[in-house]
């Protein structure tokens, strides 16, 4: 019977929970959307997408920033909230509803009492339970109510829209302050401006540098937007030859082992990344590479890649040309003559490499040896000497080689020269730098004195100081006063170059033009100064103007009469 009335009093304090509603103020601006006035519309251009090699556009959409005025009210919103009997209460009141029904029973008294305190008995249990607290949060149920008004607020939405038919869209396009296009009345296409860089701006007009940019003012609504474009976004760099014929190499390195092939004039490659002294190019899908000083760099569109036009000249191994082949031999002995050749080939840094200084030094020497019969002991070959150490070192054996007079001595140079301080005229080592600058006049004053009767020179250079035109004469006339039995033989004059047999039209002798014409004045019977300066007279100029539409004289100095052989 307990158990019964414990579980009857734990159900009814169980199910005595109710609940009820409350509204509550939640905000008192609150902004009601219904309930507004446009202000004001502007249209603006918005710029979208990224520049890029593949998407070289500038693409602009319409907008339109809208201002409206919002009224705000207070806000009040609606909560559910539960409750429950305090459980205290409850214990409390039916303790008290128990004595006063236990009075009502137990003790004598009349029956009017008896029922006052069986209904004070029943209203304390009643009241007890009435006696509630709220259990957990109040849950929202979703309903607002917007009452009274209490201000005001504007704000601005953007959205896309379309130009009206009165819409003109233009620009004008700038590099280094100065205009390089402009476009008028741009046309409106799924739902944008665009401005193809590639067809407004013509990257072969000038030079460019990798930190340049395009500056690309629009023009609209009376607004000017300004858009900055690096050229690296839009375009990319390619290696343009502008030498003759320059090495294309495996690695970074001047040494005969690592050329891959000769690329010609105007060969253009892929730009990778560049050193102090390189470019590294894409050679198909090779990493190669070719010399500063032979190339430069030009920005072109991507799609320029598909026409790259590289012209390789053939590695044809010495002998396979014309004047390397069926050399005659024109006297059978020559015992009392000496030669002496220097050639530099491996130049670095702002000198191009002479690509076929050694060849040339390998076809004087083989005319040397085997149509003027020099002796092989008597021949010295000298290749890419540093500084004047070097030379004065390969001097210093030719002169102990030379014991007794001798009849003749023949010196061929091949490489770059330079003024001295006091005008004379120096041989720039392949060191690099001001140290391996190598003094000519010195050398020759001393090869002047030696013991021997004729002396004959052969210059192969080129004047890197060109605004010094006075080199060459000075170095002649010393020679002279030493030894007057002297013939001078120069590629060409200070101002001039001394270019290569070479060109990208398919003529490749692979040999200075001036050399070539030696060899083939020998080849030809010429032995004598005179003979030989006839022949590079009619040639050289020739075909220096016919390949490089450039002049080449060759320079004499001295006796003409001396002749090659005994």
């Amino acid at each position: 019977m307990i158990q019964f009335r414990n579980l009857l009093f734990l159900f009814l304090l169980i199910g005595s929970a109710c609940s009820s509603s409350k509204w509550v103020v939640e905000n008192q601006y609150e902004i009601d959307r219904n309930d507004f006035e446009l202000i004001s519309s502007d249209q603006f251009l918005s710029r979208v997408g990224n520049v890029s090699p593949q998407n070289p556009v500038i693409q602009f959409e319409i907008k339109s920033a809208n201002t409206f005025e919002y009224t705000q009210r207070v806000r009040t919103d609606r909560y559910i909230q539960r409750y429950r009997p305090s459980f205290k209460s409850v214990l409390l009141g039916l303790g008290g509803a128990s004595l006063a029904a236990g009075a009502a029973i137990l003790i004598d008294q009349p029956k009017a009492s008896q029922q006052a305190l069986l209904g004070t008995a029943g209203l304390i249990s009643l009241t007890s339970f009435l006696n509630m607290n709220p259990t957990g949060d109040p849950t929202p149920t979703g309903e607002i109510r917007l009452l009274r008004r209490t201000g005001s607020v504007t704000e601005t939405d953007t959205v896309s829209a379309t130009p009206d038919v009165s819409t003109d869209v233009s620009y004008t396009m700038y590099h280094d302050g100065e205009i390089v296009a402009v476009g008028d009345d741009l046309e409106y296409r799924n739902g944008r401006f665009t401005i193809n860089l590639l067809e407004s701006f013509n990257p072969e007009e000038s030079e460019y540098e990798t930190d340049d940019v395009i500056t690309v003012e629009v023009y609209f609504n009376d607004d000017i937007y300004v858009n900055t474009v690096p050229i690296v976004s839009f375009l990319e760099q390619f290696v343009v030859i502008d030498t003759e014929v320059t090495a294309l190499r495996d690695e970074p390195i001047l040494e005969s082992r690592t050329i891959l092939t000769d690329l010609a004039f105007g060969s253009q490659l892929r730009f990778v990344e560049e050193t102090d002294l390189w470019y590294k190019v894409l050679y198909g899908i090779s990493e190669t590479y070719v010399a500063k000083s032979d190339a430069y760099l030009i920005w072109r569109p991507t799609e320029f890649a598909s026409q790259l036009s590289i012209i390789t000249v053939p590695n044809i191994p010495f002998g396979n040309i014309d004047v390397e082949s069926d050399i005659p031999t024109l006297v059978e002995q020559n015992d009392r003559s000496y030669g002496f050749i220097l050639a530099n080939r491996e130049y670095q840094g702002e000198l191009s490499e002479r690509n076929f200084a050694e060849r040339d030094a390998q076809l004087i020497s083989a005319y040397l040896e085997n149509a003027l019969s020099f002796r092989n002991d008597n021949l010295r070959t000298v290749t890419n000497i540093e500084n004047q150490q070097q030379l004065v070192l390969a001097y210093n054996r030719l002169a102990n080689d030379m014991r007794g007079t001798q009849k003749r001595l023949v010196i061929y140079i091949s490489g770059y020269v330079t003024s001295g301080d006091d005008g004379e005229m120096l041989l720039m080592g392949t060191g690099g730098s001001t140290s391996s600058e190598i003094n000519l006049n010195s050398f020759f004053s001393g090869i002047s004195r030696l013991p021997v009767q004729e002396l004959v020179i052969l210059l192969d250079i080129d004047n890197v100081d060109t605004e010094y035109s006075e080199l060459i004469e000075p170095l002649a006339n010393q020679i002279l006063e030493n030894n007057a039995s002297s013939a001078i033989i120069v590629s060409s004059s200070e101002t001039q170059r001394s270019r290569n047999y070479s060109s990208s039209t398919g003529e490749q002798k692979r040999h200075s033009i001036f050399s070539y014409y030696i060899a083939d004045a020998i080849k030809n019977g010429a032995t004598t100064i005179s003979g030989i300066v006839n022949h590079l007279q009619r040639n050289v100029d020739y075909t220096s103007r016919r390949l490089h539409n450039q002049p080449q004289h060759i320079l004499f100095f001295g006796d003409s009469g001396i002749s090659l052989i005994d």
